[in-house]
């Protein structure tokens, strides 16, 4: 086990202490839940799959060796940025130590063959060829996993392989593994492979078929992959994931024993399920109240559906709050239009972030009116000949001739 280190990785504060309020201490919306099982599990997280909310957990942000659920992001990398390619093994990669898909040097691979063998029998050779084969080496490959683990916002992630072969600065947190996995199992692609139970490669010379390591896809009710892996230096580890009744659960579980490791991530998932059910928070189309875009009051709706898990057994109080996107805009807005973010929030964590449209088109602002001094000339001039003095029409008594006082 290594040392804890300070979260770093731009994680933003408030999501952190968001988190650690929702694991420890009363101030958690879920915090009357049932009490999650006595796991042996060093560090551990279960998560709703769908959007990431944490429902339990234990030094999610420890640092600890994920040994083989590297290759989750691997997969992923090599899925959404060489699924195309060729693979060449390079004798580098035949040469791997521990666990093997049996590639031989200089044959050429269809990628999602290789990736495929990869994630069912966590072969290292694969996963430095993959590496190689998308970056041009595995060092850019790093690269690409560690700039991928900080876009996603995973917290204490440092990779150093594309295998998870032990290594001082390459160590996970429970809760990055947990976003990574949650990001990950939104590709179509990334789901069929964790799920597959057994593939082939072209025989070499003999056949090399290749079965799932991940016990749960034959012994767990629901479930739906995702990686396992094991080094001396690690222990066990799994990420492990189960859908029923449209929620999908995914449980992360960090230097576990080799007798605790299925049953741990089996009753956690059940925990999960049995103790927390899909409430819909907020309906599409149901009204936000008004954002103010350009000197206008602006109706808004949520433009779609927010769920989360809420404990069986209370009701917990929704609440968001409005933000306007151009506030200065007096342009007509057509409806359908994206003029706000609505924060949703159950107690202190926010669930989600949406877009909140305005139904009905809302007209231009009038165009100011610009007084200028031109505006003010006439008036004026009115004005001031109304209080000029006038001259008598009336011709002087000296100009007739008359009388005068003298």
């Amino acid at each position: 086990m290594l040392t804890r280190r300070l979260v770093r990785y731009g994680v933003i504060a408030t999501l952190i202490a968001t988190l650690i309020a929702g694991l420890v201490g009363g101030s958690s919306p879920f915090a009357e839940a049932a009490s999650p099982p006595r796991v042996s599990a060093a560090a551990w997280i279960v998560v709703d799959g769908n959007t990431g909310q944490v429902l339990g957990g234990h030094d999610i942000f420890g640092e600890f060796y994920p040994a083989s659920i590297t290759k989750i992001m691997t997969a992923y990398l090599a899925i959404t940025r060489g699924w195309h390619d060729t693979v060449v093994v390079s004798p580098q990669a035949a040469d791997q130590p521990g666990s093997s898909a049996y590639l031989t040097a200089g044959e050429r691979l269809k990628m999602p063959g290789v990736v495929t063998a990869m994630m069912l029998v966590s072969g290292n050779d694969a996963a430095y060829a993959v590496a190689q084969t998308v970056a041009g080496s595995v060092a850019k490959f790093v690269h690409m996993m560690n700039a991928q683990a900080k876009a996603w916002g995973a917290p204490g992630i440092h990779f150093a392989n594309p295998d998870g072969l032990p290594n001082p600065r390459h160590v996970v947190t429970a809760l990055g593994m947990a976003m990574i996995a949650e990001h990950a199992m939104r590709n179509p692609i990334f789901r069929r492979i964790v799920a597959t139970k057994v593939s082939e490669l072209p025989p070499d010379p003999s056949p090399r078929v290749y079965y799932n390591q991940n016990q749960l896809l034959y012994d767990y009710p629901g479930a739906v992959g995702i990686k396992i892996g094991y080094t001396i230096e690690a222990d066990e580890t799994i990420v492990g994931a189960a859908r029923r009744h449209g929620e999908l659960l995914i449980a992360v579980l960090l230097h576990d024993t080799p007798a605790g490791l299925w049953p741990d991530v089996e009753h956690l998932l059940t925990w999960g399920f049995q103790n927390f059910r899909e409430v819909t928070a907020i309906r599409r189309g149901q009204t936000l109240g008004t954002v103010t875009i350009g000197h206008r009051r602006v109706h808004v709706v949520a433009s779609r559906a927010v769920e989360y898990l809420e404990p069986r057994g209370r009701t917990l109080p929704v609440r968001w709050r409005l933000a306007p996107l151009k506030p200065d805009d007096a342009r007509p807005i057509p409806a359908g239009t994206v003029v706000g973010r609505a924060s949703v929030r159950i107690g202190s964590r926010t669930i989600a972030t949406i877009p909140a449209i305005n139904p009905r088109r809302v007209q231009a602002l009038p165009p100011p009116i610009h007084w200028t001094w031109g505006w003010l000339v006439f008036p004026a001039a009115v004005a001031a000949a109304s209080f000029w003095p006038r001259k008598s029409r009336e011709p002087s008594r000296l100009a007739r001739g008359g009388p005068t006082n003298g």
